[in-house]
């Protein structure tokens, strides 16, 4: 298959297709009305990277390169209009499936749950080797939890003075520097421009032509204030926002005859929030994240995973009425 192994989950009114390929969400369904843009997975790959597990990184790292405790990486560019290495290393990776379960509230012999792996090994780009796990569990009442654990499980030792390898400080290898997300696109099946958009920021982060951070400020007064939430009308946005509810907030997405939301909840500092042209704005994309753009040069939330530990995140999507 083109996207991998496919795997339908159903609870209740819920039902999930899932795709091995990057660990991806196909679609996300409650009652027939779409939560998330789909996509034919079984001949046609996303776009835009839609429903995908971002790990190691999220977002960009500017210049294809990044910097960390006094070594230089390069890593591939997968962006060549802003000369950038977009959303990881997973996105394109097969996972394996490692359990499928069915729980109170599954409809016939349709799981509600799939858990996949990932082992991604060391390189030259990222000189530590990692074991992502994606869990999917879909509930008849609370929709779909998408969880992401990492375990650092080595990092690769510099052969020579000059060779590649994780940086050594009084003879211990470096952690992995880390950061995780997802790349889902909310959806309310008509033209963005129709819906209410609510995000619960105070702060967003300016980028240059590159999509390079550049200024963070207050949203107040501008465009970029949906903390009430209010029409998206034209407005165009590709940008972080921080500046979030300590513990867990929600993106809310409302539009379409019935008036319904789509609502995503996670636990993080930083949104990515992009209206989605490339996608002809049927929706926005919301990606919750550990870390802002580039923070594997600039450090800011970075997260540094020991050999042997583990870092978890997870994110929600349910319907309201």
């Amino acid at each position: 298959m083109i996207n991998g192994e496919l795997i339908d989950l159903v609870a209740g009114d819920y039902e999930a297709r899932i795709a091995t390929s990057g660990a991806t969400l196909v679609h996300l369904r409650r009652a027939g009305s779409d939560l998330v843009i789909p996509f034919d997975a079984e001949v046609s790959l996303p776009e835009g990277w839609q429903g995908k597990t971002l790990v190691p990184w999220p977002n960009r790292i500017v210049g294809a390169r990044y910097a960390y405790r006094g070594q230089e990486y390069p890593v591939p560019c997968n962006e060549p209009e802003t000369g950038s290495a977009l959303h990881g290393l997973v996105g394109w990776a097969d996972f394996q499936v490692v359990a499928t379960s069915a729980g109170d509230d599954a409809v016939g012999d349709a799981p509600s749950s799939v858990a996949l792996e990932l082992t991604l090994p060391g390189s030259y780009a990222y000189p530590w080797s990692l074991q992502v796990d994606v869990r999917f569990a879909l509930d008849a009442r609370a929709g779909l939890t998408v969880a992401a654990t990492t375990t650092c499980l080595g990092a690769g030792a510099p052969a020579a003075p000059d060779a590649v390898g994780a940086p050594e400080s009084d003879g211990l290898l470096a952690p992995a520097p880390y950061g995780v997300s997802f790349h889902p696109y909310l959806t309310r099946s008509v033209p963005l421009d129709e819906c209410v958009l609510q995000v619960p920021a105070a702060r967003v982060l300016d980028v240059d032509e590159r999509m390079a951070p550049a200024a963070e400020r207050d949203v107040a007064g501008t465009d970029w204030d949906w903390r009430a939430g209010r029409p998206v009308g034209t407005i165009s946005t590709d940008n972080a926002y921080t500046g979030l509810p300590q513990g867990p907030w929600e993106v809310r997405l409302t539009g379409g005859e019935a008036g319904s939301t789509v609502v995503l909840s996670a636990e993080a500092p930083w949104v990515q929030v992009y209206t989605a042209e490339h996608l002809g704005r049927r929706g926005v994309a919301v990606e919750p994240m550990t870390c802002p753009p580039d923070a594997f040069n600039s450090g800011r939330d970075l997260v540094e995973l020991e050999v042997g530990r583990s870092h978890s995140f997870s994110y929600s999507l349910r319907e309201d009425d």
